[in-house]
């Protein structure tokens, strides 16, 4: 039996947040630190992929009882957690990610009309976190399918490039079906970021 097919994929539950701030925090790089780490450390997270996001378990379980986030989890044959992705489809959430968006060079006007109309929806991809042992065996691939099943707008995902370019994100991102679309420059956490903007049209016209 290979690895991908001991994964099985739920939404999660609040008896979950637990298992998915351990899958976060295997992958996290608080953004205080980025101007103390290595050289080498800098190669190792570009190579195998960061979360820049520093929450605690009481975002989570907003998360999961917000009914328009989505929780994605993926279980061995266990029990535990060994990956995640969450999806926001909640207007506001997707207003603060336009709000996000500083400089923007895109590749046409549909692009421009869906990240900066806001009577466009899509659904923003925030977090993709997987088990280190998990990585490269399909199952961020596996979460992604099941979400997409459930959703009928583009997905919209941004990708660091500055101060640490994430290789890994984009190598995953392009692996599902996103393409790069759009380039933006913002701030986060009172650092300046240069994002790429990844969209699986996800079959829309």
């Amino acid at each position: 039996m290979t690895q991908k097919s001991k994964i099985i994929v739920t939404t999660a539950s609040i008896e979950d947040a637990e298992g998915i701030l351990n899958a976060l925090k295997q992958n996290l790089i608080e953004i205080r630190d980025i101007d103390e780490i290595s050289q080498k450390q800098r190669k190792r997270l570009e190579d195998e992929g960061f979360l820049r996001k520093e929450v605690d378990i009481e975002y989570y379980k907003k998360l999961i009882e917000d009914p328009h986030i989505e929780i994605y989890i993926a279980k061995n044959n266990t029990g535990i957690i060994v990956g995640f992705a969450s999806i926001h489809r909640k207007k506001y959430d997707i207003i603060k990610v336009r709000d996000v968006i500083g400089k923007l060079s895109f590749e046409n006007d549909r692009v421009k009309d869906l990240l900066l109309n806001d009577e466009i929806e899509f659904a923003y991809l925030d977090q993709v976190s997987i088990l280190p042992e998990y990585k490269r065996k399909g199952v961020g691939t596996v979460i992604f399918q099941n979400a997409l099943l459930k959703l009928d707008a583009p997905v919209v995902a941004f990708i660091v490039e500055k101060p640490i370019f994430n290789k890994a994100s984009v190598y995953w991102h392009e692996h599902n079906g996103f393409t790069l679309e759009a380039i933006s420059d913002g701030d986060y956490k009172g650092k300046s970021f240069k994002f790429l903007i990844y969209i699986n049209w996800n079959n829309t016209n």
